[in-house]
C-alpha cells in the first residue's frame, strides 16, 4: 500500500499489527529540506515497521556548493493509537543509501525522534570518512536510548533523520542520498 505525503498531510486509520494488538495510525505528515511537498512516499509494513520512500534526499558538497545543500532534513510526525496495557518504541532505522566522499569529507546520517508533550528523546547516527563511496548501502541509526510511548495512550511521535556532508577544510567533494527508502522498526512491550 502507497501513499502520497505532501506538506502535514493526514491519513487515517493506517493499521499494524503487533503482538495480537493493533497499532493504528491516524495521521502522517513529512516536512522539511530533504522531502518537498510530493516526494516522500509511506508504506505500514507486516514485520512491525514503516517504510518511506523518498525522491529526492541528498546532501552533498563540493568546492562551490552551498550550507543548505550539505545538510538536509525531513521530519515524520506519526499520530498513534497505542493498544490499551502496550507502549512502543523505534528500535532503529536502516537508510538504503548511496554515498562518495573524497579524502578529507565526512558524511553522516542521524535519526531523532521522541513524543510530543514528553522530555525524552532518542538519537541514532552512523559516519563515513573519505575517501569512501558505495553505489548502494545499509546505513543503521540504532537509538539509544530507547523512549517509549505513553502508556496505552493516543500521542505523536516525531522521527527527523538528516543528512550532512562536510568537507571540512578541503574543497574535495562528496554527496550521501537515500535510495529508494528507509524502513523505522517498532519494538513493543507491555506497561
Amino acid at each position: 500500500m502507497s501513499f502520497k505525503i505532501s506538506s502535514f498531510a493526514v491519513l487515517c486509520a493506517l493499521a499494524l499489527q503487533v503482538t495480537a494488538q493493533t497499532l493504528s495510525i491516524t495521521s502522517l505528515g513529512a516536512i522539511g529540506t530533504g522531502c518537498a511537498p510530493g516526494t516522500v512516499k509511506a508504506r505500514v509494513n507486516s514485520d512491525e515497521s514503516i517504510s518511506l520512500s523518498f525522491s529526492d534526499f541528498k546532501a552533498e558538497t563540493s568546492a562551490s556548493g552551498s550550507i543548505s545543500d550539505s545538510r538536509v532534513n525531513c521530519q515524520l510526525t506519526l499520530g498513534v493509537q497505542v493498544p490499551s496495557g502496550y507502549q512502543f518504541a523505534f528500535d532503529q532505522t536502516a537508510l538504503n543509501a548511496a554515498y562518495s566522499a573524497g579524502s578529507g569529507v565526512k558524511l553522516s546520517s542521524s535519526t531523532l525522534y521522541y513524543f510530543q508533550g514528553q522530555l525524552s528523546q532518542s538519537l541514532g547516527s552512523c559516519a563515513v570518512a573519505g575517501p569512501a563511496s558505495s553505489g548502494q548501502t545499509t546505513l543503521i541509526n540504532k537509538f539509544s536510548p530507547v523512549t517509549w510511548s505513553p502508556c496505552g495512550q493516543n500521542s505523536v511521535v516525531n522521527l527527523n533523520t538528516d543528512l550532512r556532508a562536510d568537507n571540512g577544510d578541503t574543497k574535495n567533494s562528496g554527496y550521501i542520498s537515500v535510495r529508494n527508502s528507509t524502513d523505522a522498526s517498532f519494538i513493543w512491550r507491555k506497561c
